[in-house]
């Protein structure tokens, strides 16, 4: 089944600085999130095929604090798209304050904040 809506992304503090917490502090607050499976080389998956959605990524570190994560994630159903909102949300909010939360969007490399980036997963949602 095609994607509703899909993303590939780096989240940083603010355009590209580090997230300012170390992974020893984010990892239990992400531990605790229902269904997510995360491993302590940085690696996270949280999905539920039922509902068509998976959110994947790699939280990269440099010993000391978080410097970015990467993460993709997808919405195969248009229903769905405010679920995984609400799931990428308990996600962001495990890194730090969201509202100094960047995403820089890949491929094309575009800065966006989790308002902008919700309003875009949103709009994929409607007919």
């Amino acid at each position: 089944m095609a994607a509703v809506f899909s993303f590939q992304s780096y989240v940083y503090r603010g355009e590209g600085r580090p997230l300012g917490r170390s992974l020893e502090e984010v990892a239990p607050p992400m531990i605790a999130l229902q269904g997510l499976f995360f491993e302590w080389d940085g690696s996270l998956t949280w999905a539920n095929q039922s509902e068509g959605w998976q959110i994947d990524g790699t939280v990269y570190d440099d010993g000391n604090q978080v410097q970015y994560v990467d993460l993709h994630g997808r919405i195969d159903q248009p229903a769905g798209v405010g679920l995984l909102r609400d799931r990428l949300r308990d996600l962001f909010s495990t890194w730090g304050n969201p509202d100094e939360l960047m995403l820089m969007r890949l491929p094309d490399r575009r800065w966006q904040n989790l308002q902008d980036f919700e309003k875009e997963l949103l709009a994929a949602g409607r007919p």
